[in-house]
């Protein structure tokens, strides 16, 4: 896994949005955006928060913890990304039943989880995600890692916005 101090890869994958969450069981190719880190950088923070797929009962916690964290935050001055193996289009199924603020971005055709040293490589869940939350300050440097691969443990949320608050200044 990438170290505090590296440099983050850079990437480009398909993106799940908010916006286009609403049409469930009717997405297509329009309802997909393309993502690219370098972009999202060009606008300040951005926190990547990976996790193995959607619906499984602590990513479910896990993403809706965030949901409920940037609620309470009001205004992250950050940009806030999932980051899984799952389609875009089950994605947007997940954004639209959870209300999540957040896009998620999906590894499914990209190498951004191998990338992160964070993909899963043998056993009955070979390729899918570790969880981890990476912050990237505009620089593209990790200034924030956090790993775990015991469910159910999650990120100290204050630990991540005060790292947050650090690449802004």
């Amino acid at each position: 896994m990438l170290a505090e101090s590296e440099s983050a890869p850079t990437f480009r994958a398909p993106m799940a949005t908010p916006e286009n969450a609403g049409a469930r069981g009717e997405y297509t190719g329009k309802h997909v955006e393309s993502f690219e880190l370098e972009d999202a950088l060009a606008d300040g923070p951005v926190v990547l928060a990976f996790f193995p797929g959607v619906y499984s009962r602590t990513c479910t916690k896990e993403l809706c913890e965030f949901r409920d964290w940037l609620g309470e935050l009001g205004d992250l001055d950050a940009a806030v990304y999932g980051v899984s193996v799952d389609s875009p289009w089950s994605q947007l199924a997940f954004i639209d039943e959870y209300g999540l603020p957040y896009p998620l971005l999906s590894g499914f055709n990209n190498t951004v989880i191998a990338d992160y040293g964070l993909r899963v490589e043998e056993g009955l869940f070979e390729g899918i995600a570790r969880r981890a939350v990476f912050v990237i300050d505009p620089d593209g440097t990790v200034v924030y890692r956090w790993q775990d691969d015991e469910p159910g443990v999650l990120p100290e949320m204050a630990e991540v916005e005060a790292e947050i608050e650090a690449a802004r200044a």
